[in-house]
């Protein structure tokens, strides 16, 4: 496969990180993925948009990354993959210095790396199952890091039990999953934590928030208790690569009669009639 670093399209195999680089030694950066609908990278600039976000939290030296947009597209179309699914990922890191924890001379150039790859969905329509672990994340979860430890912990915590997803729990209260957003729904209405620093405000996440303002459907953030989750009507995970799913046990617990609901069935048509307009 070619991918891109520091300015260059490369064979894959033919990269080599620097055991200096900050990513490296310290998970001192920022990444994405994209998905590619048959050539077309959905939501591109709010991916692009949240990866300056985070670069600026971590106060990293750089102008714009829109030059990525045009090389994530390169990438779809020299490897071939215009007319199949696939996921672009780019990564930013601090670049090449001597290992310190104070950060090194702002003239230090950043170390850019993006790849692509195919990607077959799963094609899930009876919903999964999750469990629930404690969120031993650091404060700045609103910063997608490559610094990603606790999620891999969870996720695998997940598979060892059986279970597609983990979702995360902070002192009693539901943060989000290793690697989506949560959505509850109660009464009627549509419920999700709020994006703050302890969550990622995923672009799916806003993409089905938009959806429910445009269709009217009752949408509220707030914050949403463990012990509420186990008498939701329904939940949900959504993320770049699971788009809407639902989670039909938590626990070993069904969530109301074990079935998809309505709400989350009625979002996964409302999102792919997005998808299918790009």
């Amino acid at each position: 496969m070619i991918s891109y670093f520091n300015g260059q399209f490369l064979q894959q195999k033919d990269i080599a990180i620097s055991p200096n680089d900050r990513g490296f030694l310290m998970g001192d950066g920022v990444y994405e993925v994209i998905r590619s609908y048959h050539g077309h990278l959905f939501e591109l600039d709010a991916h692009i948009e949240r990866l300056c976000d985070g670069a600026k939290a971590l106060q990293f030296n750089f102008s714009t990354f829109n030059e990525l947009k045009d090389i994530a597209g390169q990438l779809i179309l020299k490897n071939k993959l215009a007319q199949q699914d696939a996921t672009v990922y780019i990564q930013v890191t601090r670049g090449v210095a001597k290992r310190s924890h104070k950060f090194p001379p702002s003239d230090t150039p950043l170390t850019i790396y993006a790849s692509v790859k195919k990607f077959t969905p799963s094609h899930i329509t009876n919903g999964i199952s999750a469990t629930l672990y404690p969120d031993a994340r650091w404060e700045r979860c609103n910063i997608k890091s490559i610094n990603l430890i606790v999620n891999s912990m969870a996720h695998q915590y997940a598979i060892d039990s059986g279970t597609q997803e983990a979702i995360f729990i902070r002192n009693g209260y539901l943060t989000e999953g290793a690697h989506t957003n949560v959505l509850m729904v109660k009464n009627k209405t549509i419920m999700t934590p709020p994006a703050t620093n302890f969550i990622l405000d995923g672009i799916t996440r806003k993409v089905v928030l938009s959806i429910c303002h445009i269709h009217n459907i009752p949408v509220k953030e707030c914050s949403i208790a463990e012990k509420e989750l186990f008498d939701a009507d329904e939940l949900m995970i959504v993320g770049t690569t699971v788009e809407i799913l639902s989670v039909i046990m938590l626990n070993n617990q069904p969530i109301n009669d074990g079935k998809p609901g309505p709400f989350t069935i009625k979002l996964q048509r409302l999102f792919h009639d997005i998808i299918k307009r790009q």
